[in-house]
């Protein structure tokens, strides 16, 4: 029962660890590779299990990427390879032609963008002077080319369960779960600013909000690589990716409205700490809540009434107090229409 219990728990944190899940899935590529090549005699193991581990990527569509740079460098730099061999022979200078020209056939090919191109090149060189061997033969050049293919097969299949669901529905999951902790701390505020509020408190806010915002631009920077790899993989679809980059910036806005929001509030009650005792914040309650409802479900006729937006401007005893408040309701407005068109656009 303990071992049972010890492995079903080694079991949930692979799942669930990003850089395990990738360790062992290397692993068992290259593993996998290694027993197809001991078994097939025209396949070299010792390639096919360096390329698994050299190809084997955290997404599918790089995956598929690094995996043709590893057959079309194999092919064009064996022929190079064939050609210096046959000119000068094996040896140093060999060497340093196949390393050059592994780095000018990824850039005349240009299957690499400018920033990852170098890396590409590198491991592709890695890989032909692998399948060149000291020992050159017609022979043994086909027997470590099959391995690598063998390797990059095993590298897509493996790539292909290191991350749970397609890309995009991975995307819209984590974005959905950032809107949902937005909701959740504007309740926070509209709950908070009926009761006596303390720097401590609001500062907490503004500490979530800004972790929000970091997890937005998170996904920004995944979202961006799905588009510019997505000729890499048939799971990433044109429709799907449009959908997914407007929700995306509909959460960005809303983010980066909460995250004023959070600061403005920290901002009052730390410079003036009367006016989270005198519940002069209060008449806000229902525009924060309305925002948040906005954001947890668009659909949902949630408008502050002008009724509470004017008590809220009244409460202020001063310009500067008017203008720090008018801000604040203007930022939750500004999220419920936000959220109000994306419903609109959706239905459209």
């Amino acid at each position: 029962m303990g071992t049972e219990n010890a492995g079903h728990r080694l079991g949930q944190i692979v799942l669930h660890s990003p850089y395990l899940r990738l360790a062992v899935l290397t692993a068992a590529a290259a593993t996998v590779a290694y027993l197809i090549g001991g078994v097939l005699a025209l396949v070299d193991p010792v390639p096919a299990a360096i390329t698994a581990v050299v190809a084997t990527r955290a997404t599918f569509h790089h995956a598929a990427k690094e995996a043709l740079f590893q057959v079309i460098g194999v092919v064009a730099g064996s022929a190079v390879a064939f050609g210096a061999i046959w000119v000068i022979g094996f040896g140093p200078a060999t060497i340093a032609i196949l390393v050059l020209a592994s780095f000018g056939i990824i850039r005349l090919l240009q299957v690499a963008d400018p920033r990852s191109a170098p890396y590409a090149a590198m491991a592709v060189a890695v890989t032909v002077i692998l399948v060149i061997g000291a020992q050159m033969s017609p022979e043994g050049a086909l027997e470590r080319f099959l391995g690598v293919m063998v390797g990059g097969a095993c590298a897509l299949v493996a790539s292909y369960f290191t991350s749970r669901g397609k890309p995009v529905g991975r995307a819209e999951v984590e974005l959905s779960t950032i809107q949902n902790e937005l909701a959740e701390l504007l309740n926070d505020v509209a709950q908070g600013v009926q009761m006596t509020l303390t720097s401590e408190v609001t500062r907490v806010w503004f500490d979530k909000a800004v972790h929000l915002r970091d997890e937005t631009m998170r996904v920004a920077v995944a979202v961006e690589d799905v588009r510019d790899h997505r000729r890499w993989s048939p799971a990433i679809h044109e429709f799907d990716l449009r959908e997914l980059e407007r929700q995306l910036r509909v959460t960005q806005v809303m983010a980066a409205r909460v995250l004023s929001i959070a600061s403005d509030l920290n901002h009052l009650i730390t410079e003036r700490p009367a006016a989270g005792k005198s519940h002069e914040l209060s008449p806000l309650a229902r525009v924060f809540a309305a925002a948040a409802a906005t954001i947890a479900d668009p659909a949902h006729e949630s408008a502050a009434s002008e009724t509470s937006v004017h008590q809220a401007l009244q409460a202020a005893d001063d310009t500067a107090s008017m203008v720090m408040l008018g801000g604040l309701v203007g930022h939750a407005q500004r999220i419920t229409r936000l959220g109000e068109e994306n419903e609109s656009d959706t239905r459209t």
